[in-house]
């Protein structure tokens, strides 16, 4: 079951998968998704081979506005290195590391989405810290200047440190997720300075069968579970201007 409800205490983040083939080149990005997330990016490469980046994004959602008791909030960042290795004029591989830190406040049933119940439901009320480490390999092809399409794939492992559930502690524990994504990017006519992005995602963990309701009362079980995002993207590349002058 791939969860796609705007109210969740976990958000992920996109995978970042710059368009940078050498030393200097900056890309800045932002992005949309269709479930209220937006996420600011920036990577560049002070060294050839090496990446510099920082992201952060925030999310904050009400299904209607008549509901009160039902909504989610989250803020989160991440600092990463990396590295990037073009393979000819139209494929280009990398791969970075992070760190990051995350704050969520949430108030939902069961798990933030609608379903036919047929048992009590399940009230949470979340304020969660957590910590976040991840790892990303990409491939990007670009068969044209215009066009590049790819896969980006992360493991995210989360430690939660400070989460209460209707003010009551969450034993710490750490949660391993799998994080693949798929865009595609477009240039708006010749210009090398913007690109559009389209990407697609979702988040999972490790062994987790969500389908079974042995730890339905879990509140560690609502960072378990799937979730899935498309998102809508604009970057920039400010090297493009520094190099005409």
């Amino acid at each position: 079951m791939l969860l796609l409800s705007s109210c969740s205490v976990y958000v992920p983040m996109q995978g970042a998968a710059p368009e940078i083939r050498g030393k200097g080149e900056l890309e800045a990005i932002g992005s949309w998704s269709l479930t209220n997330r937006f996420e600011l990016g920036a990577t560049y490469s002070p060294l050839p081979h090496l990446l510099v980046r920082a992201a952060a994004s925030t999310k904050s959602s009400r299904p209607a506005p008549t509901d009160t008791t039902t909504h989610a909030w989250n803020s989160q960042y991440e600092l990463g290195l990396g590295t990037y290795w073009p393979l000819g004029p139209h494929w280009l591989i990398g791969g970075l590391a992070s760190f990051g830190q995350a704050h969520a406040l949430a108030r939902y049933q069961e798990d933030g989405a609608t379903f036919i119940h047929f048992s009590p439901l399940i009230q949470h009320q979340f304020d969660a810290t957590y910590h976040k480490y991840a790892a990303e390999a990409y491939l990007t092809w670009q068969p044209s200047p215009q066009v590049s399409a790819g896969f980006a794939y992360r493991l995210v492992q989360l430690h939660l440190t400070d989460v209460t559930d209707l003010g009551q502690p969450v034993p710490a524990t750490s949660i391993s997720r799998y994080e693949p994504m798929l865009f595609f990017r477009v240039r708006p006519g010749a210009s090398e300075l913007f690109q559009l992005q389209v990407a697609c995602g979702v988040s999972g963990t490790f062994g987790y069968d969500e389908r079974s309701a042995a730890d339905r009362a879990d509140p560690a079980r609502q960072f378990k579970l799937s979730r899935g995002y498309t998102s809508l993207g604009f970057a920039i590349y400010p090297h493009v201007l520094w190099r005409k002058k």
